[in-house]
């Protein structure tokens, strides 16, 4: 198969080798000639002959439509589907957490309790990097999502 990943084709000339932006521009034409596929938040690139595939769908279908159209072009020698899944739990916890990681968060709760501890708490007790039951359900939800 002249080290291409997929199709038949006949032999190039000796030292023929495809360039990468002329890959990259076949593999880009060939998904937007179908219409019904979504690749919007999806980035090619191509290193010599490798196609590197990043990004996110919002169908698993695609993911794979996407892998198969790049391993059809001429010139490609691999391809590596990086390719998420979108979600839309995902999206929405990361709304409802402010947008910070998990480590500021619980940096952000201990600043907070020691700030309480150290004025005196009035009433109510405060102890240190101290997680709310939201949170620990956020926490729950990302370790059985991964």
């Amino acid at each position: 198969m002249g080290g291409d990943v997929g199709g038949s084709r006949g032999r190039p000339p000796k030292g023929y080798k495809r360039s990468d932006e002329r890959i990259r521009e076949d593999i880009c034409d060939q998904i937007s000639d179908h219409p019904d596929l979504d690749a919007s938040d999806v980035e090619v690139k191509v290193q010599n002959g490798e196609v590197v595939l990043t990004g996110t769908v919002r169908e698993r279908r695609f993911k794979h439509q996407l892998e198969t159209l790049a391993e059809r072009i001429s010139g490609v020698t691999d391809v590596r589907n990086e390719i998420r899944l979108y979600r839309e739990q995902q999206q929405q916890g990361e709304a409802k957490a402010g947008g910070l990681s998990s480590s500021e968060r619980s940096t952000t709760g201990a600043a907070a309790g020691a700030t309480g501890a150290a004025a005196g708490t009035s009433g109510g007790a405060t102890s240190i990097g101290a997680t709310s039951t939201s949170e620990t359900k956020n926490n729950e939800s990302r370790r059985n999502a991964s």
